[in-house]
């Protein structure tokens, strides 16, 4: 019998891994309630000539869960606790913008069956690979999102799929005074039909505990880091990413250091940052300029490598000139890069030692 959250919690309690909070320990009944809903049972039925997940003699699907507060709060980590108590092998856990980046691979890919909305039937196809799809960030920064993931979590729903998501914002705050925003309210009424909200609360960021001041870095440039960090003085190297190539300042023993100019204003994404991921022992990225609304994809791309690093949990060193909360204060990456910068403080927390080299 795998552990439920709450049982999962306490133990890294007493071990030390978490200190109390009194918002996440009240989240715990919930937590361990929808993990109990989740194991009802169910069965592939045909419903619109596609294959879904229903509940045995009609019983519901359980409703999904989508927990939000500010950063740093604990969101991924209780998502994870569900994930990990859930003892069925149809589930996922995905970063919401690879999915969405994923979901348009898939559209392209499918062979269209006559008669049979394509989206319906891509939503059939993840339901057979998730019953249960847990979105971590959960956010929507653009109108094309908008309208594509209006369509699949409609169809999702009515496969039998339930979803899990955290977001630093309620689902009414959610693209919140964007561009048609109205496009986007069926998607909004379908979640609040669908799902439970929890509100984790306005507490502590965790990950920003202990004054971690020397996070600026100031004691050391990224030149003194690298050879700190490697023994070697750093040489510019050509690495490839998928299916393209990008200069790094230095390379030992997948210790990478690249300029935010190289690494964030040319034209990659999570297939590029997945791939740098896969053998990164430590990434170093310096001169991070202030990033305002006219530099925005510039920001996402740092936001989607902070995600996925946070992911892997490969440390990350930045250098910038510019205080680290200050770096992109307006625009639509504004809201997503407080999230970022909390996630840069437990990256940094991350050792980086000799036995990784």
């Amino acid at each position: 019998m795998l552990k439920l959250p709450s049982q999962q919690y306490q133990e890294k309690i007493q071990d030390g891994t978490l200190r109390p909070d009194a918002d996440q320990e009240a989240a715990l009944p919930i937590l361990d309630s929808f993990v109990a809903d989740l194991h009802r049972t169910v069965e592939r039925k045909i419903w619109r000539r596609v294959e879904t997940w229903q509940g045995v003699d009609d019983a519901a699907i359980p409703k999904g869960l989508y927990m939000y507060g500010p950063v740093g709060r604990g969101k991924s980590m209780l998502m994870q606790m569900v994930f990990d108590a859930v003892n069925f092998e149809e589930k996922r856990r995905v970063h919401f913008h690879p999915f969405i980046e994923e979901l348009q691979q898939r559209m392209h890919k499918i062979k269209p069956t006559p008669g049979i909305d394509v989206m319906l039937q891509v939503a059939s196809e993840i339901s057979q690979e998730a019953r249960l799809l847990c979105f971590d960030e959960f956010f929507i920064d653009n109108i094309q999102d908008a309208m594509i993931l209006g369509r699949l979590v409609k169809y999702l729903f009515k496969c039998g799929v339930t979803l899990c998501a955290t977001s630093n914002n309620g689902p009414e705050g959610l693209f919140k005074g964007g561009f048609n925003r109205t496009i986007f309210l069926p998607l909004l009424k379908d979640l609040q039909n669908n799902i439970n909200e929890l509100d984790l609360g306005d507490g502590s960021d965790w990950r920003r505990e202990d004054g971690l001041d020397v996070i600026q870095h100031k004691q050391k440039t990224p030149h003194e880091m690298f050879y700190h960090l490697t023994n070697n003085q750093p040489q510019l190297n050509r690495i490839t990413l998928g299916k393209k190539s990008i200069t790094a300042n230095g390379n030992s023993n997948n210790i990478l250091w690249f300029d935010f100019k190289t690494l964030c204003t040319q034209n990659f994404g999570a297939p590029e940052y997945f791939d740098l991921c896969k053998n990164a022992k430590a990434v170093l990225v310096s001169d991070i300029p202030i990033i305002d609304e006219t530099k925005t994809d510039a920001a996402l791309r740092l936001i989607t490598l902070i995600d996925l690093l946070y992911e892997y949990k490969i440390p990350l060193r930045t250098f910038s000139n510019i205080e680290i909360d200050k770096i992109c204060t307006q625009g639509p990456a504004a809201q997503p890069f407080k999230r970022a910068v909390s996630r840069i403080f437990a990256l940094f927390k991350l050792e980086i030692t000799t036995e990784k080299l």
